[in-house]
């Protein structure tokens, strides 16, 4: 799934974009650390040894019959009412995380990796990681210097009933201390989850002909952008209608 930079790059965009009525864009301005941490924090799972559909609400192998948001708020109902700005504006963000990767997983890594019929299973298994480094890393660049500081301010107080604020915390100060002027660690975790070393991933990801022949002839960045941008939408609408409900 899209890393926690590709994440604050989605957020970084939404506070500014139009398409999300002024009173939603003024509240997560208002509450931006908390609205950064959401967008990342699906993903504390890793630090706070939970499975990934217990923070997710959806399983990889299985149909996405509700989308995954609402399938949360099924789970846990008390998130249907935000006791604060705060914690509302830190479910928008992870209503947002979950939405883009719920359509990464349709449109994406279910058709033409887990589906697709090029390459071997270890090669597709490969350059999923291959594509989302890319992806990291073009965001990170795009990461304003003001994200840092914002969200290391985040401050949990019982936002969720299902991650403790010191899984939170935890996760926050692992990614906010990446961020710049800090150095990124995705090459680092991403070759401890496969078992690539992080220099070989470097390798790989600086060789263009290698790139060419194993990644974009078979999954093409038209297709990659396509994605995006329906990810991106998706992530704005769902959004939107968890803030108006």
């Amino acid at each position: 799934m899209p890393t926690p930079f590709t994440h604050l790059a989605s957020a970084q965009r939404l506070i500014v974009d139009e398409q999300v009525p002024e009173d939603m864009r003024a509240l997560l301005k208002r509450e931006l650390p908390a609205f950064l941490l959401g967008n990342i924090a699906a993903d504390a799972r890793i630090s706070g040894n939970l499975n990934r559909e217990s923070t997710h609400f959806f399983a990889y192998d299985r149909p996405i019959d509700t989308h995954p948001w609402r399938a949360m708020l099924d789970q846990h109902p008390t998130l249907r009412t935000p006791t604060t700005d705060a914690q509302r504006a830190f479910l928008a963000g992870y209503v947002a995380h979950l939405s883009m990767d719920e359509l990464w997983s349709l449109e994406m890594v279910r058709p033409h990796f887990v589906g697709g019929s090029w390459g071997d299973r270890k090669l597709r298994f490969l350059m999923l990681h291959i594509i989302l480094i890319y992806m990291d890393e073009r965001d990170y660049a795009a990461l304003l210097d003001w994200q840092r500081p914002t969200l290391c301010a985040a401050a949990p107080d019982a936002w969720t009933p299902f991650m403790s604020d010191e899984t939170l915390a935890e996760w926050r100060d692992f990614i906010g201390g990446q961020l710049p002027p800090g150095s990124s660690q995705t090459l680092e975790v991403f070759g401890g989850r496969i078992d690539v070393p992080a220099a070989v991933l470097r390798v790989i990801l600086d060789d263009d002909i290698r790139i060419q022949s194993e990644l974009w002839d078979h999954i093409p960045k038209s297709l990659l952008a396509t994605v995006e941008d329906s990810m991106y939408a998706h992530a704005r609408a769902q959004m939107v209608a968890f803030l108006g409900q």
